[in-house]
């Protein structure tokens, strides 16, 4: 039964109403309305009946009190006189549920207690509904900001990358009229306009990336973005989250969701650089990324499209890498469809005035400095090297001869020449691992074995210490004692 509790001096009055309800209610009575709010927090009691004109307080009094301490207990006033002033006080001051007048009838006591148990329900019901309704608007404005905050990363992640995009395609372009350069852009002109993947083969420091941008310059898709990453310069442990992305707490440390590569070059390119080096537990994540178009981001459960071009780089020999158990032969096969062989320098090297030009009206843009002029000399100096590094050492050896040239004309000291003479015959065949190996070798001496920081190694060969510091480690090269 649900619980009443009356109110009132007059102890008669309590039996009788008390009699009189007890088949439908159980009504507890109290003489004294000072221990009333005692009794309603320690009960459960939704209804209170009190008489108005009591000694010690009066039914509007406690109701007053009640409404302060307990504002969901519903109360009935009974009162033996029609006293106006009391019932329009009663009003007044709200929260009094009826005003009822002595003597009281049976059936309309009744009704009125089941009205006002039925009202206690329906506020119960709705302040659980405002509750829950505040508590969603809470959530939905929590979810709000963070779409916004999230549309407005990807947003500045988006201009960044066309930013970078648009740099690098005015500051950058294919120099050379050689006749084996000029049959590799052939080519790349047919496949570029496909949307099958390309394989770009070469050694280091052929140019690999500027290829890349230009086949994504000359395919349908250039007008959305070209995203890049160098599959040997990521750690293997972050190389997942980068490609595919990851949700906000999918891993320690994962503070925020991120978009990953394969997400943000959707209808435009992928370039993987150094594909060779994807470790092996990826490349199958890799294949079905290529197979269906679609994937996860790490801690997500949500299939996410992407419709991407794929150009992959390597200076490796993949076929010899999957016969090594290095690669994987279904991921290489997906990516052999239209390989691409970038010539080394050594085998166009009537490019290279052309080439040395360019890099140093690129570096007279740069610092502000002025050399118009590259004497005979200096060119045959170039023209005889072998440059391991190809075009890259090129550069760099540029950019040195332009810091340390005193006048207006490019310069090569004897610091050239001890460059040139620790490199090995020219009629010696050396595998990629040992013109790499020689390569760093030869930057190091310029740098007299600095690596990290300004004019270091890694800073000339435009890669990462640390990644420079493990590719010494793993061709065994050490500093001299």
């Amino acid at each position: 039964m649900q619980k009443v509790l009356y109110v009132d001096d007059e102890k008669n009055n309590l039996v009788t109403l008390q009699i009189a309800l007890r088949k439908w209610f159980d009504v507890l009575t109290l003489e004294n309305p000072e221990q009333a709010i005692d009794i309603l927090s320690r009960e459960d009691i939704k209804v209170i009946i009190t008489d108005q004109r009591m000694p010690q307080i009066t039914g509007l009094e406690l109701a007053k009190q009640i409404k302060e301490k307990l504002p969901n207990v519903i109360i009935i006033i009974l009162t033996a006189y029609g006293d106006n002033e009391t019932m329009l006080e009663a009003i007044n001051q709200g929260g009094i549920f009826r005003y009822l007048l002595k003597p009281w009838d049976i059936k309309d006591m009744k009704q009125t207690l089941v009205n006002a148990f039925e009202t206690h329900e329906l506020r119960r019901k709705n302040i659980h509904l405002v509750n829950d309704l505040i508590t969603q608007n809470r959530k939905l404005q929590l979810a709000y900001d963070e779409i916004a905050l999230l549309k407005q990363n990807l947003e500045e992640e988006n201009i960044q990358l066309r930013d970078e995009f648009i740099e690098q395609s005015l500051s950058t372009k294919i120099i050379g009229q050689s006749k084996a350069l000029r049959g590799v852009l052939r080519q790349l002109e047919q496949v570029a306009r496909t949307n099958t993947s390309i394989l770009l083969l070469g050694e280091t420091g052929t140019g690999k990336e500027l290829f890349a941008r230009t086949a994504h310059t000359l395919s349908q898709r250039k007008d959305n973005i070209m995203v890049t990453i160098n599959c040997a310069t990521i750690p293997e442990s972050l190389i997942e989250s980068e490609l595919f992305g990851h949700e906000k707490g999918a891993f320690t440390g994962a503070a925020k969701l991120k978009y990953g590569k394969f997400e943000v070059a959707h209808l435009g390119t992928l370039f993987l650089d150094e594909i060779g080096e994807l470790p092996l537990l990826m490349q199958p994540k890799l294949l079905r990324v290529l197979q269906e178009n679609e994937f996860e981001r790490l801690g997500g459960n949500k299939t996410i499209k992407a419709d991407f071009r794929l150009i992959a780089a390597t200076n490796r020999n993949l076929l010899t890498e999957v016969e090594k158990g290095n690669f994987r032969s279904d991921l290489y096969y997906r990516l052999n469809i239209l390989p691409i062989q970038i010539p080394p320098l050594r085998e166009h090297k009537e490019d290279i005035p052309e080439l040395a030009e360019f890099f140093l009206a690129n570096f007279n843009r740069k610092t502000g400095k002025t050399i118009s002029l590259i004497p005979k000399k200096s060119l045959d100096k170039l023209m005889e090297y072998h440059w391991p590094g190809n075009i890259r050492e090129l550069e760099n050896i540029i950019e040195r001869a332009h810091v340390l040239s005193p006048g207006n004309k490019l310069e090569f000291g004897d610091w050239f020449l001890q460059h040139n003479n620790s490199n090995p015959n020219t009629s010696q065949i050396l595998t990629l691992e040992e013109m790499e190996k020689q390569h760093i070798i030869t930057t190091l001496k310029i740098t007299r074995w600095k690596i990290r920081g300004e004019n270091g190694a890694a800073e000339l060969l435009q890669i990462n210490p640390s990644t420079l510091e493990s590719r010494m480690k793993k061709l065994g090269i050490e500093r001299p004692v």
